[in-house]
C-alpha cells in the first residue's frame, strides 16, 4: 500500500492530495471521522490560542449560569461509519492523556465560530491579513522564503449557473523554494515537501513496517529538528494505528504539547496536534498542524457526568453512532475514553464519553474479512450533565 493511497487517513488532509490518491486503486480503510481526527484537528499557531481553564477541583453549583447546548448530530464525515479493526482491545491504546481515575468535575464547552454551515467543508470566519500573518510567521519558523501566494476565496452559485467569487479567503498557499504552505480559514497548517526530505541514515519512517522503537526515534529526530515550527513546550509523542481489511497495519505519527494541567492536556490532545507523513521511500513529505480550538469561543466549564451514568445512558440507547447497527450489549464494551469532537460540521465543542463496543457479524454481514481481526465500533454520550442539554429527546442512538 503506497503512501499516498493512505494521506487520507490523516485528519483534515488536504483535499487535493485527498483527490489524487482516490484515483488509485487501495484497500478499504475503515476512516475515522475529521476530529480528526484524528482528525480530524490541533496545534498551537501562533496567535490563535483559545484561554484554557483548569477543572481539577471541587463542583460548584454553577449549572444555571451556563447556556443551554445542543448536541450537535454526529456524522462520521466520510464513507463507511466510524470504527477500527484490531486483534485485540488492548491494541485500542490510542495515546489518549485522560484515564478513568482522573478526578475532572468540569471541562470547557466551545462554539466553534468555523462551523460550516452548509456542510460543504469550507472553513469560515478568519480574515486574509491574519492567516497572511500566520503563513509568513510559519515561513519565518521553517527558514522559509516566499515566492508567491494563491488566495481561494468563497463563492456562490446561481439559480441560473454562474458563479460569484466570495470575498472571504478560506484557504491561501504560498510557493517557497523548498516546498508549499498553505494555510484554511480555521487555523489548519499544511506544510509538503515535494520529492520528500530525507531523513538521516539509520531511522526508519513508514506507514506499515517500522517498529515501535523505529516509530519512536523518528519522531523524536522530526519533532527535535522542526521544534521552532511546532512551538511545544512539552512535546508528546503518540504512536496510533489500526488494520486494513487486508490485514495491513497502518500507523499515524503525531505529537502534541502535553501542558501543565489535565484540562490543558486534553485540549491539546484533542484539537492540537502536529502530525508528520512519510511518502514510500521513508521520507518526509508532509507536516500538518491543526488547532480545532483557534476560531473557538469559550462558553463556560461546564460539570461532568460520571462514566458509570454515561454507560447507563449508553446502555438506554441515549447515545449517538455512525455505526450503521444498535449498541450490542453491556459485554461488548471493551473501552471508554473522554474525548472531543472536533471539525467544521461540529457547531458545539464538547466532551463526550466515547465507547468502543465489539461489533459482531449480524444479519450475515461480515464485519472483517481477515481471519482474526474484530471491528470496534465508536459510541458517543455527551459528558456534561443533563441540566445543561436543551434536546435531551432529540440524540437518542440514531440506529435504534
Amino acid at each position: 500500500m503506497k503512501a499516498v493511497d493512505l494521506i487520507d487517513m490523516i485528519g483534515n488532509t488536504d483535499d487535493r492530495i485527498i483527490e489524487e490518491a482516490k484515483k488509485k486503486n487501495r484497500s478499504v480503510i475503515l476512516k475515522w471521522t475529521k476530529w480528526a481526527a484524528v482528525a480530524a484537528g490541533l496545534c498551537l499557531i501562533v496567535g490563535g490560542l483559545v484561554a484554557i481553564t483548569r477543572s481539577v477541583g471541587t463542583p460548584t453549583d454553577i449549572s444555571k449560569e451556563l447556556p443551554q447546548i445542543v448536541i450537535p448530530e454526529y456524522e462520521s464525515g466520510d464513507a463507511g461509519f466510524e470504527g477500527v479493526m484490531v486483534y485485540s482491545a488492548e491494541e485500542l491504546e490510542n495515546g489518549n492523556p485522560w484515564r478513568e481515575d482522573v478526578a475532572l468535575y468540569t471541562l470547557p464547552v466551545f462554539r466553534n465560530v468555523g462551523y460550516d454551515l452548509f456542510g460543504a467543508g469550507v472553513p469560515l470566519g478568519e480574515n486574509e491579513t491574519k492567516m497572511i500573518a500566520e503563513l509568513e510567521s510559519a515561513a519565518k519558523e521553517l527558514g522559509l522564503k516566499i515566492l508567491n501566494t494563491k488566495t481561494e476565496t468563497n463563492a456562490t452559485k446561481t439559480g441560473t449557473g454562474t458563479i460569484i467569487p466570495g470575498d472571504k479567503a478560506y484557504s491561501i498557499s504560498a510557493m517557497t523554494e523548498r516546498g508549499n504552505l498553505t494555510i484554511d480559514a480555521n487555523g489548519s497548517l499544511l506544510y509538503e515537501l515535494p520529492g520528500g526530505s530525507e531523513l538521516p541514515e539509520g531511522y526508519h519512517f513508514t506507514y506499515s513496517d517500522s517498529s515501535d522503537s523505529e516509530a519512536k526515534a523518528a519522531m523524536a529526530y522530526l519533532t527535535k529538528t522542526y521544534a521552532s515550527f511546532l512551538n511545544f513546550d512539552h512535546p508528546e509523542i503518540v504512536l496510533q494505528g489500526e488494520y486494513t481489511f487486508s490485514g495491513d497495519y497502518i500507523r499515524r505519527y503525531l505529537v502534541y504539547d502535553s501542558g501543565t494541567d489535565m484540562t490543558e492536556r486534553i485540549l491539546n490532545y484533542n484539537f492540537r496536534t502536529a502530525q508528520f507523513a512519510p511518502d514510500d521511500n521513508g521520507d518526509l513529505m508532509l507536516i500538518r498542524m491543526n488547532d480545532g480550538l483557534w476560531l473557538a469561543e469559550k462558553l463556560g466549564d461546564y460539570p461532568l457526568i460520571s462514566i458509570a451514568e454515561a454507560k447507563e445512558k449508553l446502555l438506554d440507547g441515549q447515545y449517538q453512532t455512525s455505526v450503521p447497527a444498535a449498541m450490542p450489549g453491556e459485554k461488548f464494551i471493551a473501552k471508554v475514553e473522554l474525548v472531543y469532537r472536533s471539525g467544521l460540521r461540529e457547531e458545539t465543542l464538547l466532551p463526550y464519553y466515547r465507547f468502543y463496543v465489539e461489533l459482531q457479524d449480524t444479519d450475515g454481514w461480515r464485519m472483517s474479512k481477515t481471519s482474526g481481526l474484530k471491528t470496534y465500533g465508536a459510541y458517543y454520550v455527551p459528558a456534561i450533565q443533563d441540566d445543561n442539554i436543551s434536546n435531551l429527546s432529540g440524540y437518542n442512538g440514531y440506529y435504534n
